[in-house]
């Protein structure tokens, strides 16, 4: 194990850095681009059907995904930061208590989640903003009482995942991820059609999904020089609950926020009834498949960020920084032209309703705003995040979502003629622009200061 994770580090330290960005970014965007497939599969699937109910309760759904995700991301990104930071000064030991003890905490949490929402089911459906109609309120219940089930099991996949790519293993990290997804991707449309279960079959190709790939993660994990799961190593010491309580913090506070937004926006559009909640879910799947594959790409940053940076090779970490940035947004630029240009085929995929296509059509078309922008925004955070600045990155990673989005949520349709709901539509992008502008002024002092602080080998 020692040989390959000492020949990783020394290659993250001394490789040229663009061929690098890519090799470690290619099994991450493949990794995403995955994820963004496996997110439209369900809502694929469930849209022919051809019912508005079953396909707005996906979004409903998703909401609790999110906060569910975001647990995973906390503990994966505190503990794997801290992990490749500790490779990076050549600290095993060290790496491999704060990988346990991530590892522990993501299962337990998942568990006690699970036990304690299990009885309350139909009320956290309600509560998530499936109240609009008895229909949706019904199969939101049904499949998030599925979802419930693999909660502790998506938390730790979730995390264990996070710190296999962070600390430079990022195609075990993706080979992981992808079988758990295919899996997924397979069942859909086997348990809906094939064996008749309808609309609760698509939770249960999740469930079966995310244990597959839950398993071939822990199998990865004794392989390839990885840091072994291992929860008797685990140490709850000061030191390492800080840098996994607060090192993920960003991360947590973002898909958190991203969680409660959904929430209030699913609220917010029940006003205007299933047809909307339905529209910005289709919409929104397929706005996150572009976003999705700039966040690879800068996962692929993160580990040469944070290695270079507790190695002080700080002219290599604003290298990488600029390089990412750079290729991000052109890619987003071209994105977002093929997305404006392609909206209508692309929601008519999704869903059969008229009445859900033409406003998802409206959404998307917004979206393309501020979408060659969001490379700029997650990369700042990722930034701040992998040098240790954990205030600014958490300050950064809520803004779009918290600071700017659910405030707007409110503001908007007060400005705007009362029943509109091109308010709730331009909620998204405006709060992108402004998360953007943020990010920027946040981490160009400290990119600054890698400048001024010059190569350190």
């Amino acid at each position: 194990m020692a040989g390959s994770a000492a020949s990783r580090r020394e290659r993250i330290l001394i490789e040229p850095i663009f061929p690098l960005l890519v090799r470690m970014s290619v099994p991450t965007i493949i990794g995403m681009l995955i994820m963004t497939i496996y997110n439209l599969t369900d809502t694929f699937f469930i849209g022919q059907l051809g019912n508005k109910s079953m396909t707005a309760a996906i979004g409903i759904a998703f909401s609790f995904v999110s906060f569910i995700q975001a647990l995973g991301f906390w503990f994966g990104y505190g503990s794997g930061n801290a992990m490749s930071r500790a490779l990076g000064a050549k600290q095993e030991d060290r790496a491999v208590s704060v990988s346990s003890t991530g590892l522990l905490l993501a299962a337990v949490s998942g568990l006690v989640l699970t036990l304690a929402l299990l009885p309350v089911c139909g009320r956290l459906a309600a509560f998530l903003g499936g109240s609009a109609s008895e229909d949706l309120l019904r199969y939101s219940t049904e499949y998030l009482r599925i979802i419930l089930f693999s909660v502790p099991v998506s938390i730790y996949a979730t995390a264990l995942y996070n710190q296999l790519r962070l600390c430079g293993n990022a195609r075990d990290a993706m080979l992981g991820l992808m079988s758990g997804m295919l899996l997924n991707m397979v069942l859909d449309p086997v348990f809906i059609f094939a064996l008749g279960m309808g609309f609760v079959g698509a939770g249960w190709a999740t469930f079966a999904g995310q244990v597959a790939g839950a398993a071939l993660l822990t199998f990865l994990s004794f392989r390839n020089g990885n840091i072994r799961v291992s929860f008797t190593k685990a140490v709850l010491s000061r030191e390492n609950l800080y840098h996994i309580f607060i090192g993920g913090a960003p991360n947590f506070s973002r898909q958190g926020i991203t969680s409660v937004a959904a929430i209030l926006l699913n609220i917010a559009a029940s006003a205007y009834g299933e047809e909307t909640i339905a529209a910005l879910t289709v919409a929104g799947r397929i706005a996150s498949m572009c976003y999705m594959i700039v966040i690879g790409w800068g996962q692929g940053f993160q580990p040469i960020c944070t290695m270079n940076y507790g190695a002080k090779k700080y002219d290599r970490v604003r290298k990488a920084l600029t390089l990412s940035a750079l290729v991000g947004t052109v890619f987003l630029l071209f994105a977002d032209i093929a997305v404006f240009l392609g909206a209508h085929p692309v929601v008519s995929l999704l869903t059969k309703n008229p009445e859900v296509a033409d406003p998802a059509v409206t959404i998307l078309r917004l979206q393309c705003i501020s979408l060659p922008l969001m490379g700029i925004y997650a990369l700042s955070s990722m930034f701040m995040q992998n040098i240790g600045r954990y205030c600014t990155a958490l300050v950064i990673s809520v803004s779009r979502q918290g600071i700017f989005y659910i405030p707007l949520l409110y503001i908007l349709p007060l400005i705007m003629s009362a029943g509109d709901p091109l308010a709730i539509y331009l909620v998204q992008p405006i709060a992108d622009i402004l998360a953007c502008i943020l990010g920027l002024v946040l981490a160009w002092p400290a990119f600054r200061s890698l400048s001024a602080s010059g190569s350190h080998s």
